[in-house]
């Protein structure tokens, strides 16, 4: 137990379970710098709301192995297994496990896995599809607890942390606790991706936008214009696939609607036509489930057709006609 007596594994082990940091002497020699790393990261764990009872900088400085595997377990539950102060691990972890595969009657986190089968199921009920059971089941313990171990590590990045050999012969409550409870939060990781996800893929109205020149000056009466409409998500990201629906109106002078097209080109991006028929200002109204985009309605002025002489109207008839 000397790695932690330094202060700085423990440190750096807290570091990276708690996405924070601390501050401490990176090179200590005297043991008094020592019990400073030590007692910073002790003042840490407290300021995360962790109960620290009856272990202090002297114990880990020293190697006191009891205290220490204590205060491991304590940092499991609080950033593993995810309990608070109060609040039961092993009674909440198995709630969860019931939940998932209550054909199996769990009760404990010791003989009740013995068969390497209530693992095999718990691995298939969280993520569907890795095994075929009960066809799969070898009835060989080990066989079958080394499958669970194999399939979750393979298909669900779950570090093997116990051995097949251990679950079976000799299952120890806390490892097997720690083990099954990546379970959980491999659940909790895909309903958290697939909320970040959908995030990504979903627009925000007051975030969309339009550009392009037919929302800009300049556009004439009979000419055909387009512009494009950009999807943004809530982080104001655009929006990494297509679709949606932003419906357009487009209003003459004289109240008529001009028609439009539409094309969605799969990346968050939307090309829109129209050929304005009338000289003047028209309201151009772009909205995305009921609610406008953020210029929307904008006012765009379409200019008068060009009036080009009879001579070269005439110039260019006879030009095409003798090419023909």
């Amino acid at each position: 137990m000397t790695d932690l007596a330094d202060g700085r594994n423990l440190h750096a082990l807290l570091e990276i379970i708690s996405s924070k940091s601390i501050k401490i002497n990176n090179n200590p020699k005297m043991r008094v710098q020592k019990m400073e790393n030590v007692n910073a990261c002790l003042e840490f764990l407290k300021k995360e709301g962790i109960k620290l009872v009856g272990i202090g900088a002297n114990d880990i400085v020293d190697g006191n192995r009891t205290l220490i595997m204590g205060l491991i377990w304590t940092i499991i539950l609080r950033y593993q297994i995810q309990v608070s102060e109060g609040s039961s691990a092993k009674a909440e972890l198995l709630e969860w496990v019931r939940s998932k595969i209550p054909e199996y009657n769990i009760n404990n986190f010791t003989n009740d896995w013995v068969t390497g089968k209530a693992l095999c199921a718990l691995a298939e009920a969280v993520l569907p599809g890795q095994m075929n059971l009960p066809r799969d089941f070898s009835n060989d313990p080990v066989r079958d607890a080394h499958m669970a171990i194999t399939k979750a590590h393979q298909n669900m990045n779950i570090p093997p942390i116990i051995d097949a050999q251990d679950l079976v012969h000799s299952p120890d409550e806390l490892s097997n606790m720690t083990y099954i409870s990546y379970f959980r939060d491999f659940l909790d990781l895909e309903a958290r991706r697939r909320d970040a996800e959908l995030f990504e893929r979903t627009p925000v109205a007051g975030k969309c936008f339009a550009y392009g020149p037919g929302v800009e000056p300049g556009n004439e009466a009979g000419i055909q214009t387009q512009f494009t409409i950009e999807a943004r998500n809530g982080a104001d990201r655009r929006v990494p696939c297509g679709g949606h629906n932003f419906p357009v109106v487009i209003t003459s002078p004289s109240g008529k609607q001009v028609a439009t097209t539409s094309e969605d080109n799969n990346n968050g991006t939307y090309n829109v036509k129209y050929t304005p028929r009338e000289a003047g200002p028209h309201q151009v109204a772009i909205t995305f489930k009921d609610q406008h985009i953020k210029q929307s309605p904008l006012t765009v002025v379409i200019k008068q057709a060009k009036m080009y002489p009879i001579s070269l109207i005439l110039f260019l008839f006879l030009t095409l006609y003798f090419r023909t």
